[in-house]
């Protein structure tokens, strides 16, 4: 049941996304503006303990906070998620069959180069879709949800999203993690604890 009501609002949220996608550019800059409003973020940022997804077409545009610094990124490895340093975009490479933008296998490889989870102050999260309660729906392969799960409870977690995403309860499980925080380009909602 879980599983089936997952996979139909996956396929409502790309069916929406391709409908958004010739003004995502700009709105992700309405996003980021937002999202720059949060003092953690800032801070993070400057201080180069954020931790950011490398955004896909579909997804809230993270490239331009990665210009002029070294920044934390999302490196898939078996069943988990390394955080890695980059000095630059020029340092990632299309991996797996989704392409996505990882560590090139030399940076991936480099021990000096990875980050351990108390050096992240703030995560940007990526999803589907998102609800008042910080739950998320991503894309079923669970790397955020364990992830998540390691950090800190005073790690900031911050979803990314357009407003078409937000969603009045998203279906999830006991293996679901959420995230504090969800950014889009009208609001940022502070999740409520569900009883």
């Amino acid at each position: 049941m879980l599983h089936s009501e997952k996979t139909v609002l996956r396929q409502e949220m790309h069916a929406f996304l391709e409908r958004i996608a010739d003004t995502i550019k700009t709105t992700s800059q309405f996003v980021r503006d937002r999202l720059m409003t949060i003092d953690a973020v800032w801070h993070a940022l400057q201080s180069e303990r954020l931790m950011s997804f490398v955004s896909m077409p579909s997804e809230v545009d993270t490239a331009p906070l990665f210009s002029d610094r070294s920044m934390i990124v999302p490196c898939c490895e078996a069943d988990e998620i390394i955080p890695v340093r980059i000095l630059s975009l020029d340092e990632l490479e299309p991996t797996g069959s989704m392409k996505i933008l990882e560590p090139k296998l030399s940076i991936r490889q480099d021990v000096s180069r990875q980050v351990l989870p108390e050096q992240i102050d703030v995560v940007l999260v990526p999803g589907l879709a998102f609800d008042r309660f910080g739950n998320r729906l991503g894309r079923g392969k669970g790397y955020y949800d364990r992830f998540l799960r390691g950090l800190a409870p005073d790690v900031l977690t911050i979803g990314l999203a357009f407003d078409g995403m937000i969603r009045g309860q998203i279906p999830c499980g006991e293996n679901d993690h959420p995230v504090q925080m969800v950014v889009t380009e009208t609001v940022v909602l502070r999740a409520v604890l569900q009883k």
